[in-house]
């Protein structure tokens, strides 16, 4: 599975894992990095796991994608095209959506399987490849599901949306709709996680979704922001580990 070449570099164990930056080719021709974790004991399923944030906030942690590893997923995370010397731009959702596919087929050629967990903008590109791809599982924490509400409540926001759309959500109507998972169903199952005091994605986001697709989704809402408290994250993370392994989900 593995071959040293210049697309590949070995880093520095964390825990028993190997862990990789990779590059990789979009249908559109960027290139992409990654990181990509095999787990020392594998259970044959590939996880794709979607950061939040743009550029360099919100990038990906090594230390985040252990707790994966360990359950024995593949784990492939992409920094999203124009990070870490990638070429090409983000665009929050619309052409950036194949650095996703593109990483989705790589690990569904590699496992029997290939689930996604993504948070805040990694949770609207879950949503958006669930659509798009046959996910076997879904879980969104914190997803943002209609673009237009980000740019209504999110007013730090609303310059860097009205750069990557070209305008504002009455201006470009289709160019937010495209980046809003509210408007395509699912494939597969989709958990989604909120806070119920989130005032970055505001817990509409993840309630509308799921009245929208109440046959698909299951929503546990929970008492806290954006960010989770260290101990409540930790346990979250294992509950969505299980259910993203066997369907379960433990109580809350």
């Amino acid at each position: 599975m593995y071959s040293p070449n210049a697309d590949w570099f070995e880093l520095p164990p964390q825990g028993p894992h190997r862990t990789f930056r990779v590059w990789y080719h979009t249908s559109d021709g960027e290139r992409v990095g990654a990181y990509v974790v095999f787990p020392h004991e594998p259970n044959g399923q590939g996880l794709l796991y979607l950061r939040g944030g743009t550029r360099g906030i919100g990038m990906v942690r090594r230390a985040r994608l252990m707790a994966f590893a360990h359950a024995g997923f593949l784990v492939m995370a992409p920094f999203y095209r124009g990070n870490f010397g990638g070429s090409g731009k983000e665009d929050f959702g619309d052409q950036d959506l194949l650095d996703a596919t593109g990483a989705y087929d790589w690990l569904a050629e590699r496992t029997e399987r290939v689930s996604v967990f993504g948070f805040s903008r990694g949770g609207q590109m879950a949503l958006l490849l669930a659509h798009h791809r046959d996910v076997a599982r879904t879980v969104s924490w914190a997803g943002v599901t209609n673009l237009a509400w980000t740019y209504e409540e999110q007013r730090t926001m609303r310059k860097m949306l009205r750069k990557y759309t070209g305008g504002t959500p009455d201006e470009v109507p289709d160019a937010y709709a495209v980046r809003s998972p509210i408007g395509y169903e699912p494939n597969g199952e989709v958990l989604l996680l909120q806070g119920r005091e989130d005032r970055n994605v505001t817990a509409r986001h993840a309630i509308a979704y799921h009245d929208a697709y109440p046959e698909r989704t299951k929503i546990i809402l929970y008492p806290f922001a954006h960010q989770f408290p260290f101990f409540e994250k930790q346990a979250v993370t294992r509950l969505a580990l299980e259910w993203l392994e066997n369907g379960k989900i433990a109580s809350p």
